[in-house]
C-alpha cells in the first residue's frame, strides 16, 4: 500500500526524524534550491509573487524572507540560494546596500546580509543592472561561488569570495565568460562552466584554483555539483552515442576525474531533450537531477536519482520503492536538491497550475553512521575511530560541521540504543 503523507501550511512544517519514509510539502509559490546536513534548514525562492526574494525555513521559524530582492527594484534576477551545512548561513544574489543593483551575498544567522561588491575587482563592471551573482556555497559557509562582470568578450569571471580573502578571480581561457556553479565543503574545489570558442559551455573544475576541463562537450553542458571532498562531480554531458545531453558522474582517481555518462530516460528526444544531475550527497552516494524529454522547458519532465548501485532511476519508480506516492493531479518536475548527509531530497512539482516544492525524508535515524536501523555500539565504534578528526563526509560527524568532535559524541549519546524501525 502507498503511503502519501501531505503536510500543507502557510508558515511552515512539523516534522521529526521518523524510521518511514515521508514526503511534506511547502506552500505553493515557494520553490527550495538547497538542503543543509540534516535537512532542516531549507533555502530558496519566493516565486509565488514574482519577487524571487531569497527565503530561509526551518520548522521552528516557518518561511523567513530574507530581504534584498532585486526584482522589485531593478527588474532582474539570477543566481540560486544555498545554505551551509550547519544552517547558519545561505548565499544568494541580492540588492546592494543602496538599492542600485544586483550583488552577490551571503547572509548569517543573528547578522543579516554581507555583500560581496562593491568595491568591484579592478577588472570588473556594473553590467546589466549588476555586479555579479551568486551559485554556490561551500559546506562550511566559508566560500561563496559564482562569477562577476567585466567588460568585452568573456564578460563573465569565474570567481570565489570569502571573508577573509574578498573576491578572488579564477582561472579562465581569456576572452571566454565562465561560472562556478558548486563547493566542496571548504571550497578548495569548485565546479561549473567556461565557454568554448564556439560559445558552447564545458564542464569545467578548478582545484586548488587550478582550471582543468573535466570533459570536452559538443553541446552546452556543465558541472552543477560536487560532494564534500570533491572527489565526485555531477552534471551533464552531450553524448554522441545518444545524440542528448546526458547525466555524468566524474570521480576522481586521484589523478584525473574519470567520467561516467548514464542515459536519458526513455521516450527523451534526439537532439533536444536530455537529463542532467544537479546536486550531490556529502559522501557522493547519491545525486537528483531531472529529464527534459523535449525541447520545451515547460513540456514533459521526471525528476531522476542516481546511486553507484542502481545507476539512474526516475522519479516514480524511486518513490515506489518505499511505497510512497504523490497526490493525484500532480506532476513531478525535478529532484533539485540533496541534503548533505543523504536523507532529505527536494524537489519541485506542477500541482493544478501552481509550481510547489516537496521533501521526502528517507526514513531519517540520526546517529545511524553504519545503516543497519539501530544506534548503537558500532555507530560509536565508527565515532570514536574518527573522533578529532577533520574532514568532509566522515562517519560520526553528527552535525555535519566537517569534524567529529564532542559535540558529534554527545548528540549521538542522546539517542544511543535506540531503534529506527
Amino acid at each position: 500500500m502507498h503511503r502519501t503523507v501531505a503536510i500543507i501550511v502557510a508558515a511552515g512544517m512539523a516534522w521529526a526524524a521518523q524510521a518511514e519514509p515521508t514526503i511534506e510539502f511547502l506552500p505553493a509559490g515557494f520553490i527550495v534550491t538547497d538542503a543543509s546536513w540534516d535537512g532542516s534548514v531549507l533555502v530558496g525562492n519566493v516565486i509565488g509573487d514574482f519577487s524571487y526574494e531569497t527565503f530561509r525555513w526551518t520548522a521552528e521559524t516557518g518561511i523567513e524572507r530574507l530581504g534584498r530582492a532585486t526584482v522589485p527594484v531593478i527588474g532582474t534576477g539570477a543566481g540560486s540560494p544555498d545554505v551551509s551545512n550547519d544552517g547558519t548561513k545561505v548565499s544568494a544574489t541580492i540588492l546592494t546596500s543602496d538599492s542600485s543593483a544586483a550583488t552577490q551575498g551571503v547572509w548569517a544567522l543573528g547578522a543579516g546580509w554581507t555583500e560581496t561588491m562593491p568595491p568591484i575587482p579592478a577588472d570588473g563592471a556594473l553590467l546589466d543592472n549588476g555586479y555579479g551573482s551568486a551559485w554556490g556555497l561551500s559546506g562550511d559557509g566559508s566560500t561563496l561561488t559564482g562569477f562577476y562582470w567585466g567588460m568585452g568578450p568573456g564578460s563573465a569571471k569565474p570567481c570565489t569570495w570569502s571573508l577573509s580573502t574578498g573576491v578572488v578571480a579564477l582561472e579562465r581561457t581569456p576572452g571566454r565568460s565562465a561560472r562556478v556553479n558548486g563547493a566542496d565543503f571548504d571550497g578548495d574545489v569548485v565546479v561549473g562552466w567556461e565557454e568554448r570558442a564556439d560559445g558552447a559551455w564545458q564542464p569545467t573544475v578548478w582545484r586548488g584554483g587550478v582550471k582543468s576541463r573535466l570533459s570536452e562537450s559538443e553541446a552546452f553542458a556543465e558541472a552543477y555539483g560536487v560532494n564534500g571532498d570533491g572527489g565526485v562531480i555531477v552534471g551533464d554531458w552531450w553524448d554522441p552515442a545518444q545524440a542528448k545531453v546526458a547525466p555524468t558522474v566524474w570521480t576522481w582517481d586521484g589523478a584525473a576525474y574519470v567520467r561516467q555518462t548514464f542515459g536519458a530516460l526513455p521516450g527523451t528526444a534526439p537532439n533536444f531533450g536530455g537529463a542532467w544531475l544537479s546536486a550531490v550527497s556529502a559522501d557522493g552516494s547519491i545525486a537528483v537531477g531531472g529529464n527534459r524529454f523535449g525541447m520545451s522547458p515547460g513540456g514533459p519532465m521526471d525528476g531522476l536519482i542516481w546511486t553507484a548501485e542502481s545507476g539512474i532511476v526516475r522519479d516514480a519508480d524511486f518513490l515506489a520503492s518505499m511505497g510512497l506516492a504523490v497526490p493525484a493531479n500532480s506532476d513531478i518536475r525535478t529532484f533539485d536538491a540533496v541534503s548533505g548527509d543523504g536523507r532529505v531530497i527536494i524537489g519541485t512539482l506542477l500541482r493544478g497550475a501552481d509550481f510547489q516544492s516537496f521533501v521526502i525524508r528517507l526514513g531519517t535515524c540520526p546517529g545511524d553512521f553504519n545503516g543497519d536501523d539501530v544506534v548503537d555500539f558500532g555507530d560509536l565504534n565508527l565515532l570514536l575511530g574518527n573522533y578529532n578528526t577533520a574532514g568532509a563526509g566522515l562517519a560520526g560527524d553528527f552535525d555535519g560541521d566537517g569534524d567529529v568532535d564532542f559535540a558529534d559524541l554527545n548528540a549521538l549519546l542522546g539517542v544511543y540504543n535506540t531503534a529506527c524501525s
